[in-house]
């Protein structure tokens, strides 16, 4: 690795604290509804000026890594290093009466004299003969000056300090050997004003991100400031007028929900190898869907044009598996039923009247396509795919009972949605149907195409 390569990986390494950007969120307008003009071009514009902004904080944070690499240099690995660190250790030696009186002084003042008064009053006292006898950038002078007053300021009296016990503990702070990018991820760049501005920088860069997503993706955000993860959408909490349903008949019913999200579209081929390869190495195989299978590796193996595709053929044990480990369940089918038809309680995902062009169903395109394919078929929460592709298992057992595990038995589990080759009356909101949720589906005769998607407690 290059000089440059370091320097800019230990430049990157110093944001430990920073949470994923938006970036995925931001990139994707095509599917997404439009913004009012006016609005999504201040946002847009606040963007553009943050993200110049964070970009100069960063380029300075990164030019002062380099600019302060000989200095740290020169107190560690140079040749005068040990008498530069002495000649850092003497000078707080010095201070020390001085430092004592001060102390004295307050303590008979009877004011409280706090650890953090006492870190406070020592680092007064060795700012100014630190500074006049170092040979190194005052930022790093400064900073030895905090901490060697932090560790003193645990003791009540400096009574017994000397040169030796500070020389020690400047030893400590700056051992030969340590690799100067490790120096600066770990204790550094915490203290340094130029830090404080790239992190302000950098949040006021996320928050224009999130006003500007709130614009364009609406869908991800509840009425009280919940966000939905990545990839997920909020259903409002509230009440909903669901059914009749047809197919397997359910009286209507009014129902109460909580929040919650949902993922967007099904689980996909690609998300779904994702969790057949972290699973133990005995369990993969009854993870499988059909058409799958292990390579000599024990990695899961499938057709990998089909990555963006539904995940299909599995059984409502393997669903909830996958849902479980990506700390999600599967939702219930009122859940799913108030995603797809929303408080309008409509028809189908994107209205009462039946669009050519809005499923992957009816005109039978053979099989499943990729997810979003239709990204104009969105429901009143956001979801795509609601419609057609792939059936969707449900938490929901036929009598309308909903569980979180299989009972013991034979029983049928709800399936929402239709498929591919689904009739039009099945790709409503309203139609459901059952599936032996204990069928590995494994058999070529099962031709039913069920795939799933999860969803969250907010």
């Amino acid at each position: 690795m290059s000089d440059e390569d370091r320097r800019r990986s230990g430049f990157r390494a110093c944001g430990r604290w920073v949470v994923p950007l938006l970036a995925a969120a931001l990139l994707a307008p095509a599917l997404r509804a439009a913004a009012p003009g006016d609005e999504r071009a201040e946002a847009e514009s606040r963007l553009a000026t943050a993200r110049a902004e964070k970009e100069a904080a960063g380029a300075a944070l990164e030019q002062l890594v380099a600019d302060l690499a000989d200095d740290y240099h020169a107190l560690t690995d140079d040749v005068e290093a040990p008498a530069r660190r002495q000649a850092l250790a003497l000078a707080m030696a010095d201070a020390l009466e001085p430092a004592r009186t001060r102390l004295a002084g307050e303590a008979a003042s009877g004011k409280p004299l706090t650890r953090g008064r006492r870190r406070q009053l020592l680092s007064e006292a060795f700012a100014g003969p630190v500074a006049q006898a170092a040979s190194v950038d005052k930022r790093i002078s400064d900073w030895v000056v905090r901490r060697v007053a932090d560790a003193l300021s645990h003791k009540e009296s400096l009574d017994g300090v000397d040169e030796k016990e500070i020389q020690g503990l400047v030893d400590g702070l700056l051992p030969p050997g340590k690799s100067w990018y490790v120096f600066w991820n770990e204790s550094l760049h915490q203290d340094l004003p130029e830090t404080a501005t790239w992190q302000k920088a950098l949040l006021a860069y996320e928050a224009a991100g999130v006003a500007l997503d709130r614009i364009v993706q609406p869908e991800r955000y509840g009425s009280k400031g919940e966000v939905a993860p990545p990839g997920m959408v909020i259903v409002p909490g509230g009440s909903y007028e669901l059914g009749p349903n047809t197919g397997w008949e359910r009286p209507a019913r009014k129902v109460t929900l909580r929040n919650f999200a949902i993922d967007r579209h099904e689980v996909t081929q690609g998300e779904y190898e994702l969790y057949v390869n972290a699973l133990p190495l005995a369990q993969r195989q009854a993870a499988l869907p059909r058409g799958w299978t292990l390579t000599e590796e024990g990695q899961a193996a499938f057709d990998q044009t089909l990555r963006d595709h539904p995940v299909v053929f599995v059984d409502w044990s393997q669903a909830a598996g996958y849902a479980t480990w990506a700390g999600k369940r599967l939702p219930t089918e009122d859940e799913w039923e108030a995603a797809a038809a929303g408080t309008q309680a409509f028809v189908y995902p994107w209205g009462n009247e039946w669009r050519t062009g809005m499923a992957n169903g009816e005109e039978d395109a053979g099989g499943t396509l990729a997810v979003e394919s239709f990204p104009q078929a969105r429901s009143p929460a956001g979801c795509v795919d609601l419609a057609g592709n792939a059936w969707e298992w449900t938490a929901t057992l036929e009598d309308g009972t909903n569980i979180k595990t299989l009972p013991d038995g034979l029983f049928n589990a709800i399936i929402r949605g239709g498929g591919w080759d689904s009739r039009r009356e099945e790709l409503t909101t309203r139609y459901r149907r059952g599936a032996l949720a204990h069928d590995t589906f494994a058999p070529s005769r099962y031709k039913v195409p069920i795939g799933f998607r999860c969803v969250k407690d907010l």
